[in-house]
């Protein structure tokens, strides 16, 4: 993928050492030309496997195709609340379509980055920090109470038809590093071993450090961060009149799940199932067969 200069990335996701499958979900891109801007995001899916893991990437898909096709001088905040209109709308049209989701959902936290600053947008329990010299600082709130596990109040989709997201502007200057994470990683890694790993220089082996902490305490849930460093606040713009410098190409770690609707529930018939009715058939006439068998045998062998 490409990333514009003066950003530096990093980003791990893990199943965790409980759950079946993947319902995080995550994106790192840039409007293919024209704009000099990168858009992250990161969503955890509800619903059961298939629901969960079809909510979160139709999420991002939708943001992404809204906040990166958008043409003109769309202010970017009107650009992130457009993003999550189209996401939650995106969902519920899904789990409509579909009896098997019709109660998935997602949250969703995004970041937005241009040379004049910051944009972020929140809904759920997904979290973004800011790492700023010595001070690691969380720029969102959770939308979730606690009561034996945590219940989200606001999300995308799970048949709530108004999308109340939270969206705020950010001044970005050089050395500051964004992490994006999912619930299943900042809900099991204590604070103070969330900000070591965090600090790491690297942002790619910092998101490794970050999943494998998850991975030590357990990860009862799925784990995925993205980290994004930047370098430069211009994203090589330059001054005035200057040419934009060409997007950076980069190798990050794939992580490879299957297509959400081989996991969706199959069919059931309403016609009383006969293979087991077959399955003693079978039985008996291999008992009687091996009987006459035996029988034989001791008749021919009295002669």
């Amino acid at each position: 993928m490409k990333v514009p200069v003066g950003i530096s990335v990093g980003v791990c996701t893990h199943t965790g050492l409980v759950r079946g499958g993947n319902e995080d979900d995550y994106l790192l891109a840039m409007p293919p030309e024209g704009d000099t801007a990168f858009l992250a995001a990161v969503a955890d899916g509800m619903g059961g496997v298939a629901g969960g893991a079809e909510a979160s990437r139709t999420a991002l898909r939708a943001l992404s195709a809204t906040m990166l096709d958008v043409t003109g001088e769309t202010a970017s905040r009107q650009r992130m609340l457009a993003g999550f209109r189209a996401a939650n709308a995106r969902v519920l049209e899904a789990a409509t379509a579909v009896h098997a989701l019709r109660d998935m959902g997602t949250t969703l936290t995004a970041l937005w980055l241009t040379p004049d600053g910051a944009v972020f947008g929140h809904i759920g329990d997904s979290r973004l920090y800011r790492l700023r010299e010595d001070l690691c600082e969380p720029l969102t709130t959770d939308h979730s109470v606690k009561q034996g596990k945590s219940l989200l109040t606001r999300c995308i989709g799970g048949g709530q038809l108004e999308c109340v997201a939270d969206e705020d502007q950010l001044e970005v200057v050089a050395g500051d590093r964004f992490v994006l994470c999912t619930d299943g990683l900042w809900n099991v890694v204590a604070e103070a071993a969330f900000v070591e790993a965090a600090s790491v220089r690297e942002p790619q082996e910092a998101a490794e450090l970050l999943v494998k902490r998850a991975l030590d305490a357990g990860a009862p849930d799925n784990a995925t961060v993205l980290v994004v460093d930047v370098i430069d606040p211009g994203l090589g713009t330059g001054a005035p009149g200057d040419a934009v410098e060409e997007p950076v190409a980069v190798e990050l770690p794939r992580h490879e799940r299957p297509d959400p609707r081989s996991l969706w529930p199959q069919s059931v018939s309403l016609r009383p199932p006969v293979w087991s009715w077959l399955l003693l058939c079978s039985a008996l006439l291999l008992l009687i067969y091996s009987g006459l068998r035996w029988a034989g045998l001791d008749a021919f062998a009295g002669f």
